[in-house]
C-alpha cells in the first residue's frame, strides 16, 4: 500500500515552490512506487483544507492526517517519511 502525501499549497506562498521541488526530490529519493503525492491548492480546495487543518501553507498530511503546517526542512521530511516505510 502506498503512502499517502498531500501537500498543501497556495499560489501566493512564496515557500511552496520550494516546497513543491522538495517532496517530488523526497519522492524520488526514497522510492516513487511507495509514494502517493498529491499537490493540493488551498483557494481551490478550501473545504478540505480546513478540514484537514491547514493553517500556514506549505503543509503536509500524511495517510490523511496533518503532519506538518507549516513543513519543515527537508532533512525532517526524509526522516519522518523512512520511518512510515517500516514494517
Amino acid at each position: 500500500m502506498k503512502v499517502q502525501l498531500e501537500l498543501f499549497t497556495a499560489n501566493i506562498c512564496s515557500h511552496c515552490a520550494e516546497a513543491k521541488n522538495i517532496m517530488m526530490q523526497v519522492v524520488e529519493e526514497l522510492g516513487e512506487d511507495h509514494f502517493e503525492l498529491i499537490f493540493v491548492d488551498v483557494v481551490e480546495s478550501l473545504d478540505h483544507a480546513v478540514e484537514m487543518g491547514v493553517l500556514l501553507t506549505p503543509a503536509l498530511a500524511v495517510n490523511g492526517k496533518l503532519s506538518w503546517s507549516p513543513l519543515p526542512g527537508r532533512g525532517r521530511i526524509l526522516q519522518s517519511l523512512k520511518k512510515e516505510l517500516e514494517p
